[in-house]
């Protein structure tokens, strides 16, 4: 690396790109990695030395040309809302910040074409104007980009019933290479998996085109009943039934809705936070009373996207709202076997009686997936990696959220040559150093 980039790129680089404060340098070069006491540890002051945000396609391939020549370490960053270190600049260097290079580029019939930058917020509000919305985004939509979702992310509200983000979500991709005269590469259908969930490592998004699902107008509710049990095999039964047409299923054992103090969730109750669709409103008042639950909270159609919605409760906000009652919780990623999930966590449940079970439905190429995020006191790492050996030794998969090693942190989707196509892309490989192992050369 040239040990004068730094003057170098103050001459060639318009000084509005460019922020060297340190206040704005700790800000973006951060995620939400604090939710893990190990990550937090590890990646303690990891940061870049310059925070470039370009506005224009123009400035992004000087900033990806300059960086190439010079061979400065380049982490690209959405708005920051993952949680494993992976904008985190673990070699210095440049951060790259997406997030003014926003726009929404087309919205046509079933299809949104965006720059990577875009929050899914306004996509999601931009998309339902036009009688569609999206089919899967986090909990962090108003806040998260698409470019980071795809890089970072696996799922979220409606993967329930439109799946995660290998399940034909992506219609095709723009990547950047960085080289000294950066090319941009057009992909489509299966070409764009290896993109997904590699954390920027191997090829910049620039832009991306999605597939949407037909508006749907959702209520809301929040069912509760008196044991976990009792409220899995009520989210269960939603799950499987094709007559509900759901966006979200999200089951949370008691103590957990206690944190949830804007849903005022009665004491000692389990608590199921849905999505469903309007028609389906008298089949699941049915099911409710069928399988002994309470109707806690019900919110109508009208109401959407306006103020807190039981979204903001689910998926990764579940630990965000525990971590602000009790910052000694952590927590874990998990997939059930479908057919033994209730057997697999009560035995868990019996021998680590401190486990607070968060549970969300999803699918995965078509199969139902159960998804495990519980809440657990941090101790020791020890203790935590004895914890998660126990869950695979009683048949749960391990997506290990406690480190930012790409291969450990699993949940990519299983393809093989990554190093073949991050030398194309970045020869020379300064792109979100060392969170691709060379390991995971044969796949991941």
């Amino acid at each position: 690396m040239n040990e004068h980039w730094t003057a170098i790129l103050k001459e060639r680089i318009d000084s509005e790109l460019l922020q060297w404060e340190e206040p704005a340098i700790a800000k973006y070069s951060m995620d939400y990695h604090h939710f893990s006491p190990v990550l937090t540890s590890q990646l303690q002051g990891k940061v870049a030395e310059c925070i470039a945000s370009p506005r224009t396609e123009d400035e992004f391939d000087t900033l990806l040309s300059i960086a190439a020549e010079l061979g400065v370490p380049l982490t690209v960053r959405g708005n920051g809302t993952g949680n494993y270190g992976q904008c985190v600049p673990v070699t210095g260097g440049i951060v790259l910040n997406l997030a003014k290079y926003n726009k929404v580029l087309e919205t046509g019939e079933g299809i949104m074409r965006v720059q990577a930058g875009a929050r899914l917020g306004k996509m999601e509000s931009t998309a339902r104007k036009a009688g569609y919305e999206l089919r899967t985004m986090p909990s962090t939509f108003q806040t998260a980009t698409i470019g980071g979702f795809l890089s970072g992310g696996f799922g979220g509200i409606g993967s329930i019933s439109w799946g995660t983000i290998w399940d034909g979500l992506v219609r095709s991709l723009k990547i950047k290479t960085v080289e000294i005269q950066p090319r941009t590469i057009e992909l489509q259908g299966e070409e764009v998996l290896p993109y997904l969930h590699t954390y920027g490592t191997i090829g910049i998004l620039s832009e991306v085109e999605i597939n949407l699902a037909p508006r749907v107008e959702w209520m809301q509710w929040a069912v509760t009943f008196d044991s976990f049990e009792q409220a899995f095999r009520f989210g269960q039964l939603v799950a499987e039934d094709t007559s509900v047409v759901k966006r979200l299923i999200s089951i949370h054992e008691w103590p957990i809705p206690s944190y949830f103090v804007p849903l005022d969730i009665p004491e000692g109750r389990t608590a199921v936070l849905l999505e469903i669709d309007t028609a389906c409103e008298a089949r699941l008042e049915r099911v409710i009373v069928e399988n002994g639950g309470l109707s806690s909270k019900k919110v109508s159609a009208e109401q959407y996207h306006k103020g807190v919605g039981v979204s903001d409760f689910t998926w990764n906000h579940t630990t965000l709202w525990a971590r602000k009652a009790d910052p000694g919780l952590t927590y874990l990623q998990l997939n059930f076997d479908p057919a033994h999930a209730l057997e697999q966590i009560s035995a868990m449940k019996k021998e680590y009686p401190e486990v607070m079970n968060h549970i969300e439905f999803a699918r995965q190429n078509g199969n139902l997936l159960i998804s495990g995020l519980p809440l657990v006191p941090f101790t020791t790492e020890e203790r935590l990696n004895q914890l998660m050996e126990h869950y695979e030794e009683n048949g749960v998969v391990v997506n290990n959220p406690h480190t930012w090693d790409l291969k450990e942190g699993g949940r990519s989707y299983a393809h093989d040559h990554l190093w073949e196509i991050k030398h194309r892309n970045d020869p020379k490989g300064i792109l979100n150093q060392e969170k691709l192992k060379h390991q995971a050369v044969s796949g991941i």
